[in-house]
């Protein structure tokens, strides 16, 4: 599957390499297929990049690399549709918004991925977790911040 991309150019991906998310994302229901991409300078960015449409990138971090204390409440129903299983893999990211100077991660309503099945989905958390988060915009281990890789992406 070739995708083209504002972010990263033309993609060359096999379809099993996708993320579906059945019911989208909160304000992109329609958009359920998903690539899931490293970012090519940040270790501690990633990307989730639209199958279907090329100019829909969202950054992404892991809320315990910034927030050690973060733990996300859900209840049953907002696990059965990734069909976890026993020993699978699943991994809690954050959407990264704001702009250079003020970046925060939305930590109420996480991504979950089950890597195992390639299944994705965005919940609400039970709890009162803040839905812009600050993130601490000091340079990382490599010398460059998370506010410059999302700057750049802009």
């Amino acid at each position: 599957m070739r995708i083209d991309t504002q972010q990263f150019g033309t993609l060359q991906l096999n379809p099993e390499q996708l993320f579906l998310f059945p019911q989208g994302l909160i304000g992109m229901e329609s958009l359920r297929q998903w690539a899931l991409l490293p970012d090519p300078v940040n270790p501690m960015v990633a990307w989730l990049q639209s199958a279907s449409r090329g100019d829909r990138a969202i950054a992404l971090i892991s809320p315990r690399a910034f927030f050690e204390d973060y733990r996300v409440h859900l209840t049953r129903r907002d696990l059965a549709g990734l069909h976890m299983k026993p020993g699978a893999e699943l991994y809690v990211l954050t959407i990264v918004s704001g702009h250079v100077g003020r970046l925060t991660t939305n930590l109420r309503s996480p991504l979950l991925l089950n890597l195992n099945r390639r299944l994705g989905c965005q919940v609400i958390s039970t709890d009162q977790q803040p839905i812009q988060m600050p993130l601490p915009l000091a340079s990382t281990a490599n010398g460059v911040s998370v506010a410059e890789i999302v700057r750049q992406a802009a």
